[in-house]
């Protein structure tokens, strides 16, 4: 049990006052600093775990009992989880951290002396450990939490609750596991949670519609500018990513969530994140396949694998360039200008205007419309290619089914959750087919255009050609594969079960909307 003190009184006094009931052992006092590291979009803290280094280890807790999942030891701290040594500790984080760095959020030192309860036998029937935790290099500053951890002894429970009794009464009283970490990030100034990239937003039913708009669009301008902050730092690809993903967001809001605004503004700012959004193109493409290197490099054979090195390393000192570009795009002028009107626009009141139709309209009335007309798009788009086959509509197939999961996102928590999440679901199982098509496809070409750039002699450029033709070939077995699989995907979107969902959510309007 983790007992804590009621209001900072002077713990080892407290727990001296125990001597005058029980016989006390002091073993010799010990003493660590400990960081704490989560993402920054605190992937582990959604999880319920924590991470903590503490020297040369790395101690991987579960923060609803505070029990230790897994330990490893590190020669240093790995930043991503591919620096992770191998071993079922990286194995659990691999798919929860995926691309994100690791921060560190704060780093505590923690003092703990260890005191054993003895009975008459001078055998011990109750284990205390107290514990006080400063920030690191401020030993002489005053504690800003203490705690005592009280271990019952098999065979003595006795013992055990008349000292929980007893610390009660001096001045203690029980506290949840997870508080040292909640009191160690708060001593920090930070929210666990605070920051995501999902849409977590409460819209009315009978709220107007271009009010409904600026909620959401305020939403993404915020995500856009907490990543935009960061990504001239570098610290991971996901910055970026988010970044792009709330301006493309943006982009769909504007085009898809027809006629709340007036025409000239809504094309205004469309041509203006277009512009944005296409500064950072290139970066994300290098981004994704450097990402991709260790991936790329188990798709060819043992013989071949370094003679590819020489692509990745043009990448990255490309990527170099191309990054400083985008910081000085992000904050150019122009840049800086859309961002400064857009949210002085955000900003503003709803305004009616003759070319604005939809804007007095009830937010879920436009929202079914909305998501109605995407839905039966994609619908009459999938029919096609599964009559012929075709990489275009594909394509195109692809752009649709992210703008009606956007649609859904936006609009969610104006339908029941369960059945909307069904559906989004469904849709996402349809665009991972699509992307994955997309992505197969785009890399084949960017492999062959990519090759003729890189600086090779003779001898390098055969083994070079060896290298890419093998791994292209791979490539396009694996688009075909996913090429294949479409129709059982589709048809399991389009499946009479899920046409009835969306008929019931979307068409008619008997049901109440709302959870």
């Amino acid at each position: 049990m983790n007992m804590s003190l009621l209001d900072g009184r002077d713990g080892r006094k407290i727990i001296g006052d125990l001597a005058k009931y029980y016989s006390l052992r002091q073993e010799q006092p010990s003493a660590k600093s400990f960081g704490i590291y989560d993402t920054f979009d605190w992937r582990l803290f959604e999880k319920s775990l924590v991470l903590y280094s503490s020297e040369d280890e790395l101690i991987l807790h579960r923060l609803s009992d505070y029990k230790i999942v897994h330990h490893a030891k590190v020669s240093s701290f790995p930043n991503f989880v591919w620096d992770f040594p191998d071993g079922s500790l990286k194995t659990l984080l691999a798919p929860i951290l995926e691309m994100r760095r690791l921060l560190k959020l704060a780093e505590i030192h923690s003092q703990s002396t260890i005191y054993r309860i003895l009975n008459k036998e001078q055998k011990t029937v109750v284990r205390l450990r107290y514990e006080e935790i400063r920030r690191v290099n401020q030993a002489r500053k005053p504690m800003f939490c203490a705690h005592l951890h009280v271990e019952p002894i098999r065979g003595y429970p006795r013992y055990y609750r008349k000292t929980i009794g007893r610390l009660g009464k001096l001045g203690f009283v029980q506290i949840e596991p997870e508080t040292i970490y909640f009191e160690a990030l708060k001593e920090r100034n930070k929210t666990p949670g605070k920051y995501s990239s999902k849409l977590k937003l409460q819209l009315q039913p009978e709220m107007r519609s271009d009010e409904a708009a600026k909620i959401i669009l305020r939403s993404l301008f915020r995500i856009m500018k907490v990543n935009g902050t960061y990504i001239g730092k570098d610290l991971d690809t996901e910055f970026l990513h988010d970044f792009r993903v709330a301006i493309r967001r943006t982009r769909v809001a504007l085009s898809q969530i027809k006629g709340v605004f007036p025409v000239d503004t809504t094309k205004k700012f469309q041509r203006e994140f277009a512009m944005v959004g296409k500064l950072s193109n290139e970066l994300r493409d290098l981004d994704v396949y450097l990402l991709k290197e260790n991936a790329y490099k188990k798709m060819l054979p043992d013989s071949l694998r370094d003679e590819i090195n020489p692509l990745f390393e043009f990448l990255k000192n490309k990527r170099s360039r191309v990054l400083e570009d985008v910081k000085n795009g992000l904050s150019s002028r122009e840049s800086t200008k859309v961002f400064r009107t857009w949210e002085n626009f955000l900003d503003e009141p709803p305004e009616g205007s003759p070319t604005a139709p939809n804007a007095e309209v009830p937010v879920v009335k436009l929202a079914r419309k909305r998501i109605r007309k995407r839905y039966t798009e994609i619908l009459s788009t999938g029919a096609q290619i599964l009559e012929a086959a075709n990489d275009e509509k594909l394509h195109a197939l692809r752009i649709e089914c992210k703008k009606l999961r956007y649609l859904m996102e936006f609009f969610s928590s104006l339908f029941p959750d369960k059945k909307i999440s069904i559906l989004i679901k469904e849709l996402k199982g349809l665009q991972d087919n699509l992307g994955n098509f997309n992505d197969l496809y785009v890399q084949q070409a960017y492999l062959l255009k990519t090759v003729d750039e890189l600086p090779l002699s003779d001898d390098q450029a055969k083994k070079m050609t060896l290298a890419i033709g093998s791994l292209i070939g791979n490539l396009e077995e694996r688009t075909q594969m996913v090429k294949g699989s479409f129709s059982e995907i589709f048809a399991r979107f389009a499946s009479p079960t899920h046409r009835g969902l969306y008929h019931e959510l979307f068409v008619t309007t008997k049901g109440k909307a709302g959870p």
